[in-house]
């Protein structure tokens, strides 16, 4: 769709009449507040309202309103500026994520994270290519947030070239009006041809069915708020009925899985696949394994401070059965770091607020600057592991997962993230000996639980769910490393081994 033609019916200069705004305004106010608060109630999803356009066609104004005629309490509004330092550090969605509201609340931003996209190809400071990829992984990201449930609403406001210069003279002298009109804040950065022919592009790149645009004549005050609310109103209104059909559908592919279960409640494991090639048979001897710790500590700390240096970020993610040896893993290869420069981010079942956000919202949270080291005592994979396994979440929830995961890890490597994933495997005898070990030892009975005794009689359809993980989240750029951790001599000394000749090899290309 040419750029004519995608805005031709919003350059028509549309009015509405004060009384004929009146005779709608008090009706629209009602049912949004009515939307708004069963939303709330409900606490099922996320809405989401992006607001863009022209310089003087009313986004200002707009934001004013939803947050006047609305429950303010339960709006967050945000307007991304320049990224500071703290976000230049982080992966491009970062600030993003971070700000994204919870289940039941409204989040509503000014340009959203199309403003950045725009203004750095309208100031020449990206090429198409660049710019179409920023695009692509937009869509990526509103793909992630409505298949998890959010309502995402995008409105242009619109004005023709003409009629933006009449609105900038007309507000020029006005220093209330003329503020919120245009906002000097975010000022336009291009030439009205060469800024609207951008996101024109933009527009048309990352206009979809599940997050569509909706483009919006601002010449007239009253016209321009009422489409804005009729807009919003309607996909409340529409969004609110697809997702009781979807919740019902949910429960029912929760119980059909149980169901499942319960006939066939132990499945076969696989007979190929990444697990089944692990060789057990390499041990390490206390002696070896003490002058090898003390090599691979010296190595990983000195390169820890090169990894600082070069601003080089490094996560990673401890996978693997109960008893396999995550914690001492991770302790020993702590030991050898900075504790300036690392942190620890253990992952249990998710609190209520993480619960009413996207399940990848609280990892992104975590994600440090640029220099450090994140490890994750579990991680993302929650989703296609306990989850699929307990039945926690629908099947078309967790397969999707899959793909989102990849998307996610795509997104930590084009920022140059450093990422590592470990999965520590045993088999079920070593399992038995340590949990029973466990419990015999006075200070080692905490870590052994019910839940633990109940997950092994679900080994293999784990079994399963992991196999399955290993060969979808296997990626060029994000591998996953599968230990050997009967003997956690030898499990340590390889992750040491892999973490060193990872870094080794970043820290390199970053010279190149």
């Amino acid at each position: 769709m040419a750029k004519t033609s995608l805005f031709k019916r919003a350059e028509a200069g549309q009015t509405l009449s004060d009384g004929a705004f009146r005779a709608v305004r008090d009706q629209l106010r009602f049912e949004l507040v009515d939307l708004q608060q069963r939303c709330r109630l409900n606490g099922a999803y996320p809405v989401i309202i992006v607001l863009s356009g022209v310089q003087g066609a009313g986004v200002v104004d707009s934001t004013n309103l939803l947050n006047t005629w609305m429950d303010p309490r339960w709006i967050r509004t945000h307007a991304f500026d320049t990224p500071s330092d703290e976000e230049r550090e982080r992966p491009l969605f970062w600030r993003a994520w971070r700000s994204l509201p919870a289940a039941g609340t409204i989040g509503l931003y000014l340009d959203g994270w199309y403003g950045e996209a725009v203004t750095a190809h309208a100031r020449g400071r990206t090429s198409p290519a660049v710019f179409a990829d920023h695009l692509a992984r937009i869509k990526i990201f509103e793909r992630a947030l409505t298949d998890d449930g959010a309502l995402i609403v995008k409105i242009w406001l619109h004005l023709s070239q003409k009629g933006h210069r009449q609105c900038a003279d007309a507000h020029h002298d006005d220093p209330v009006f003329g503020f919120r009109a245009s906002d000097d804040s975010w000022p336009q950065p291009a030439s009205y041809p060469k800024f609207t022919a951008i996101a024109a592009k933009g527009i048309k790149a990352t206009d979809t069915t599940e997050a569509p645009w909706s483009i919006v004549d601002g010449t007239d005050d009253n016209h321009r708020r009422a489409q804005v609310l009729t807009i919003l109103r309607d996909a409340m209104a529409a969004h609110e009925k697809a997702w009781l059909a979807k919740s019902k559908a949910a429960k029912k592919s929760i119980k059909r899985a149980i169901k499942a279960d319960n006939k066939n409640p132990l499945p076969k494991k696989k007979k190929i696949g990444a697990l089944a090639k692990v060789d057990f048979s390499k041990t390490l001897g206390d002696d070896a394994y003490a002058k090898a710790f003390h090599t691979r500590q010296a190595r990983i700390y000195d390169l820890q401070k090169k990894a600082r240096a070069a601003g080089l970020s490094t996560i990673i993610a401890f996978e693997g059965w109960d008893a396999a040896g995550k914690g001492g893993a991770i302790r020993r290869l702590t030991y050898a770091l900075s504790a300036r420069n690392y942190k620890v981010v253990p992952i249990s079942a998710p609190s209520d607020e993480e619960r009413a956000h996207h399940y990848l919202w609280r990892f992104w949270r975590h994600l440090s600057r640029d220099g450090h080291i994140t490890l994750f005592d579990r991680s993302w994979y929650g989703r296609v592991l306990v989850e699929r396994v307990e039945h926690l979440t629908a099947e078309n929830a967790w397969t999707r997962a899959y793909d989102e995961i990849n998307a996610f890890e795509a997104e930590l490597a084009a920022h140059g993230t450093l990422l590592l994933k470990f999965w520590l495997h045993i088999d079920n005898d070593e399992q038995l000996r340590r949990f029973k070990e466990r419990e015999k030892t006075a200070y080692k009975r905490w870590k052994i639980t019910d839940d633990d005794w109940r997950n092994r009689e679900k080994w293999n359809r784990s079994w399963v769910a992991v196999d399955e993980m290993l060969a979808r989240t296997s990626t060029p750029t994000a591998p996953w490393h599968v230990i050997p951790a009967n003997d956690k001599s030898f499990a340590r000394i390889k992750i040491f081994d892999i973490a060193i000749k990872a870094l080794e090899t970043a820290l390199k290309g970053r010279k190149a």
